[in-house]
């Protein structure tokens, strides 16, 4: 929402800087997004007097000016303007400066052999609008030597602030005025709305055609009928305004309905009524129905959207954006005013539906002030009259105003309950009061009714709220949150804990993490143990994206096609998620899983690099489940594996009954799927299945210095074939577990001097 600091004046009656007013409504919750001082853009700007202008005598679309811009010296100007003449006054740039418009530093130069000592600026170059035909004609009576910025009103700062949905009266200046009025940041200016009387009935009629049960869609119109108006060009000052927050001035029918809008938050609609066969019907829309918008675009409705219409046909989206056919136009000198109340869902719904921005889509959708469609009215007429001249009718109602009242019971200790901070009760009830809520009874017995533009106000809560951020973010006291215990708990649960060191340990064997969608394609998700109906969504992100991953394994392949495809064949690659098996949350598991491709196998001291194979990936699952503090000696290794793993190239960790993890190749077919060329291995670690380290005793033991010397012996065994090295490994390491440090394989042989059936 941008606003001037004079438009805000015109309804806050304040002496407070603008610093004063910036920082209060950052404390009202109305955060600031910025300050623009147009003035400082335009400072090097001066008001200047075109003393000569001669054909240039080496260029026919070019003059040779000589101006004055007031500090006594007369430069020479080349400029490219049709209506630079002699006598005008316009807008000097002296070199130099930046043009905003363009973003050029204007420099001193020579143009077709004769010197150029600044600019003559349009606006276009100044930044105000895209009219570059001519460079700016001002008014004889312009004084010379003046800053430009001052004489033409924009030394006025331009506020933008955030405004969260449920604050839609803070969608006009006034509602703004109003909260800082309430913080003491001045007094609220009085808003005259008494009724303009008609001079004639209007020969255009408002009807609401609603189904019945369906009559909230829109509770209210008014419409008013205006005869002999002008619509030329608005006041000079409403276009500055208009200007000044990004609206482009259009014509005064125009540019008074979106004053109003921008001004009170009211938003609003111009008919022709030399457009307008019969009266004007609000309906739901008909099959087949469209028009074409003020954007100059075709919409096509359907029967769920509210239209307004005449025997024509449908030519506006009610709330959303009016029709071209009977919009007003230069030539209009007769106007029918708009204005109503409709369903906020069903204005959001019809915008949603066919991609329609507008103002007052933005406002509507947030809801209105409920009696707005009355003071609106009256508001609006004083403007055309003031501005347009003509004369205006009796005002033409169809429908109810809404029955907006609700009385809400307020205790005053909630507000030190729910907030804690001690608010006076009779300030309290100035806040209220001074924002536009009816307080009555006392202490813990208040009764308030919000007033109709407040429609997010529903409990006492939303009241407590109101009372405390006027009075003061800054005038709730710190206060140390109570410990239960000298030792604040851990921050951490263990299981999150156990993921982030998860990610620590395989990123320290050299790989690297990959974060992906929780979502992946059907055909990728049945690689990996099917789809099924409550992994499916309804309302997918991406056609390709439409199932709940059961596996974090089709994503890293995606991931190293994409790096392959792109010259990166050799990486490796870990995530550490969730993945699915089902629609319920325990059905959600934990697993860090990874995937090694090309030739990232770890290096040793015969070869630089060499392709990735299954002990890769055996060895970080297992160093994994070191860090984690599982019982790695105890582990097994069986070769029972799921299908997207190759057959007797991959193998299982298991405690007991219980898999921890699972490694190895992955089976062709899927390297197929993929389109993944060269070696792949990957592992599975699942984390919710490792037990918790069972310690006794502090976490750290002493050290315990032992008499012995380290020794390291090489042992060979004959054993059958068929006998796995891990057994013999685990038997050598039951030996003597208080002595035998470690024992891994180094060696196998097969050959001579042993058995055909022994290794």
């Amino acid at each position: 929402m941008k606003f001037t600091l004079s438009w805000l004046k015109d309804h806050l009656d304040t002496t407070a800087s603008l610093g004063e007013i910036t920082d209060r409504l950052t404390m009202l919750g109305l955060e600031l997004e910025g300050v623009e001082d147009r003035a400082a853009a335009f400072a090097p700007f001066r008001i200047a007097h075109v003393v000569e202008a001669v054909p240039h005598p080496n260029a026919d679309r070019l003059r040779v000016c000589k101006v004055d811009a007031g500090d006594g010296v007369v430069v020479q100007v080349v400029c490219g303007a049709p209506n630079a003449r002699t006598g005008m006054k316009g807008v000097f740039a002296p070199a130099g400066t930046r043009i905003p418009g363009t973003g050029v530093d204007l420099k001193k130069g020579v143009i077709r052999g004769e010197e150029s000592n600044g600019m003559l600026l349009s606006e276009r170059e100044l930044g105000l609008s895209d009219d570059h035909d001519g460079i700016i004609d001002l008014p004889a009576d312009a004084p010379v030597g003046a800053r430009w910025a001052d004489w033409a009103g924009l030394d006025d700062p331009i506020v933008d602030v955030a405004i969260t949905p449920n604050r839609a009266d803070c969608l006009g200046v006034r509602g703004i005025a109003r909260d800082l009025a309430a913080a003491g940041i001045g007094t609220l200016k009085p808003l005259d709305t008494a009724p303009v009387p008609g001079t004639y009935d209007s020969p255009l009629n408002w009807c609401i055609d609603l189904p019945k049960g369906r009559e909230s869609l829109a509770p209210i119109v008014v419409g008013r009928h205006f005869r002999g108006v002008r619509n030329g060009a608005s006041p000079k000052w409403m276009q500055d305004r208009l200007r000044a927050v990004g609206l482009r001035p259009i014509s005064a029918l125009v540019d008074i309905t979106n004053y109003v809008m921008l001004d009170l938050g009211r938003p609003l609609h111009a008919y022709d009524p030399a457009k307008v066969t019969g009266d004007l019907v609000i309906r739901l829309a008909k099959p087949g129905e469209s028009y074409r918008a003020l954007n100059g675009r075709d919409y096509a409705f359907d029967p769920e959207m509210l239209v307004i219409g005449d025997d024509h046909g449908a030519d506006d989206l009610a709330g959303v954006m009016g029709g071209e056919r009977s919009g007003v136009s230069e030539t209009t000198t007769d106007m029918f005013l708009e204005v109503a109340i409709f369903d906020p869902v069903s204005v959001a719904a019809t915008g949603r539906k066919l991609g329609v921005q507008s103002d007052a889509r933005y406002r509507f959708e947030r809801g209105l002030d409920q009696t707005s469609p009355f003071w609106g009215a009256e508001v609006a007429t004083r403007l055309v009259l003031e501005i347009c001249g003509g004369e205006a009718s009796r005002l033409v109602v169809a429908g109810s105003e809404p029955d907006w009242r609700r009385a809400i019971a307020l205790r005053h200790s909630r507000i030190r309950g729910l907030c804690g901070v001690d608010v006076p009760e009779a300030e309290a009830r100035r806040i209220l009061g001074a924002l536009g809520f009816e307080v009555s009874g006392a202490g813990e017995a208040l009764v308030v009714t919000p007033p109709p533009w407040r429609g997010d106000i529903d409990g006492e809560a939303d009241l407590v709220e109101e009372i405390v951020r006027v009075n003061g973010y800054d005038a709730i006291a710190p206060v140390s949150m109570e410990r239960d215990a000298t030792v604040p708990a851990p921050a951490l649960t263990p299981e999150q804990n156990r993921r982030r060191l998860a990610k620590r340990a395989l990123a320290g064997r050299g790989m690297m993490e990959a974060v992906t969608f929780s979502f992946l394609s059907a055909r990728q998700a049945a690689l990996f143990g099917g789809v099924g109906a409550e992994r499916t969504l309804v309302n997918p992100i991406s056609a390709d994206l439409d199932v709940m991953r059961p596996s974090l394994l089709p994503n890293l392949l995606a991931a190293a096609a994409r790096n392959a495809n792109q010259g990166y064949p050799d990486l490796a690659l870990f995530e550490v998620g969730p993945e699915y098996r089902g629609d319920r949350p325990e059905d959600q598991a934990w697993i860090a899983a990874g995937l090694r491709h090309g030739r990232s196998g770890r290096r040793d001291p015969r070869k630089a690099d060499r392709p990735v194979d299954v002990f890769d990936v055996k060895a970080d699952a297992i160093e994994l489940l070191e860090a984690l503090e599982a019982p790695t000696g105890n582990l097994q290794v069986v070769t029972d594996t799921p299908a997207w793993y190759h057959p007797g190239r991959s193998g299982a960790l298991t405690l007991g009954p219980t898999v921890l993890a699972r490694f190895g190749e992955l089976h062709p077919r899927l390297l197929e799927a993929f389109d993944l060329k060269g070696p792949a291995v990957v592992f599975e670690v699942m984390l919710d299945a490792v037990p918790m380290p069972k310690r006794k005793g502090p976490q750290r033991p002493l050290l315990e210095r032992l008499p012995f010397q380290p020794v390291v012996r090489d042992f060979a065994f004959v054993v059958d074939e068929a006998v796995p090295a891990e057994k013999v490994a685990r038997a050598a390491a039951g030996a003597d577990k208080a002595l035998i440090d470690a024992v891994h394989v180094f060696d196998e042989y097969r050959g001579a001097g042993l058995p055909a059936e022994a290794k």
